[in-house]
């Protein structure tokens, strides 16, 4: 579960947080694990999980006595927001091949706001999974998928990014000067390489997809381990990588 930041609307916090633990969770929640985990008070918590029980973000579950787990509305919210990611059933066969030729994870990434969510992803054997899954999110400056996507915008689109709070305040000079660098090199090589992208040492390589008006859109990214990352063998892959991104822009109507 990613780090929560307290807001003016402790309610709204108190709700994100819950239905956030209770969706990671394998097993349902009881109360008193969720107060445990979140250290909201009982009182509180009891409130929000009525309401959130009203609206259907959980549902109580049978599997434990006082228990919950994830309720149908999330379900819905999220199958709406997918159904509108036209990119995906054409990213599958185009990922299989990349897969097969790298052998590494592949994954599909579009930017919401000032970071990119991963949408779909194709994974190899079992031995080369990595922590990355649907919905993770990551800001735009911090990973590969969004250096790319930011490399091919225009620099007013740039200054309004890095102008934003929540992203001014993570840079200083030098960090901010190492991050034009990146999207400087990315622009002429036409895709993108970052490490600590991910959880568990993981570096990350990443492609733009681009719409008709050559507006990117998306991003094809793969996935390596960052202690048998080999400069020589990424340049191998951007080859793979670039060609699957282009195929994948060309289906975009």
């Amino acid at each position: 579960m990613r780090e929560n930041h307290k807001t003016s609307a402790p309610a709204i916090d108190n709700a994100v947080a819950i239905v956030e633990l209770v969706a990671m969770s394998p097993l349902p929640l009881t109360l008193t694990d969720i107060c445990q985990q979140t250290g909201i008070s009982p009182s509180t918590a009891h409130r929000v999980i009525n309401s959130l029980l009203h609206h259907e973000m959980l549902s109580t579950d049978p599997r434990k006595k006082r228990s919950y787990s994830v309720g149908s509305r999330v379900f819905e919210v999220a199958s709406t927001v997918l159904s509108k990611q036209s990119l995906i059933p054409f990213f599958y066969p185009l990922a299989e091949i990349l897969k097969n030729e790298v052998h590494q994870t592949i994954f599909l990434s579009v930017p919401i706001g000032k970071q990119m969510v991963v949408i779909s992803k194709v994974e190899p054997a079992v031995s080369n999974t990595y922590e990355i899954y649907t919905g993770q999110t990551v800001n735009m400056h911090l990973s590969a998928a969004g250096k790319v996507l930011l490399a091919m915008h225009t620099e007013d689109f740039q200054a309004n990014y890095f102008a934003l709070e929540a992203v001014a305040e993570q840079l200083n000079t030098a960090a901010r000067e190492e991050v034009f660098a990146d999207l400087q090199r990315s622009a002429r090589l036409g895709y993108a390489v970052s490490h600590g992208d991910f959880e568990g040492g993981v570096s990350t390589m990443a492609a733009p997809v681009m719409n008709l008006n050559n507006e990117p859109v998306a991003s094809v990214g793969i996935a390596i381990k960052s202690a048998h990352f080999d400069s020589g063998e990424a340049r191998q892959y951007s080859k793979n990588l670039v060609q699957a991104a282009r195929q994948l822009s060309s289906r975009i109507v």
